[in-house]
């Protein structure tokens, strides 16, 4: 490398450039993990819809008992009116039989309400286990890509760290002591290009001074916010 600038440039895109693998890395488990709880919430609501399924089932018979029930009521209602000798007691038989009629036709309407939710909940049933067969199949194949990719970063984490050592080695001594300083505290913050005479991290312009002392290769360090400096290319 010609100088300390172009030495400095490489390191800060090196540094850069691990830190965005490094992200990368350590988001990849929680990208397949999202997956999988997309398979788990589909599973959840697949017994949650079974679950309905069976209380709805039970319910509709509880109703059939019921209205069976209360039609085997009218029928001993009827022949005890048949046998009724006084009108108080017809009067209070035929009203018994008006309500238990009553009941027996909201009864009739609720079970084929139910009887119909009942067919519709079980057709879709076999579509939700598709759904879930299917999100199963995604989920693997993003796994299996996911740590192909995985494998991928890591093994250029690897080369950059690797490149930025034999980098970092180039740099002379008067430089390399405060550079070591500073990223072992600030990792890549620890430096900043210069864009117009200004530091592109804190937006403070730099002296003339500063500016030449860049141009002849030494070491400046922004005043603001303490970041070596360098000159793009």
């Amino acid at each position: 490398m010609a100088g300390p600038a172009a030495i400095l440039r490489e390191t800060h895109r090196l540094r850069r450039h691990a830190k965005d693998l490094h992200a990368e890395i350590e988001r990849s488990p929680r990208v397949i993990k999202g997956q999988q709880a997309k398979v788990a919430r589909q599973e959840e609501q697949y017994r949650e819809a079974q679950d309905a399924l069976k209380h709805l089932k039970v319910t509709v018979k509880e109703k059939e008992a019921e209205l069976k029930a209360t039609y085997t009521q009218i029928a001993k209602h009827e022949k005890q009116l048949n046998e009724a000798a006084a009108k108080k007691e017809y009067d209070a038989l035929k009203a018994e039989i008006a309500v238990d009629r009553k009941k027996c036709l909201r009864l009739e309407d609720e079970i084929l309400e139910g009887m119909a939710e009942t067919d519709e909940r079980a057709a879709q049933l076999p579509e939700m286990d598709k759904a879930i067969k299917k999100t199963k199949e995604e989920a693997a194949q993003f796994e299996k890509d996911a740590q192909t990719r995985l494998a991928g970063l890591q093994e250029q984490l690897q080369q950059a760290q690797q490149q930025l050592k034999e980098v970092e080695a180039t740099l002379p001594e008067d430089v390399l002591m405060l550079y070591e300083r500073q990223v072992e505290g600030r990792g890549e913050d620890a430096l900043s290009s210069v864009q117009d005479r200004n530091c592109a991290a804190c937006y403070t312009a730099i002296t003339a001074q500063s500016y030449n002392d860049l141009l002849s290769g030494r070491l400046v360090v922004c005043k603001s916010c303490g970041r070596i400096l360098y000159l793009p290319e």
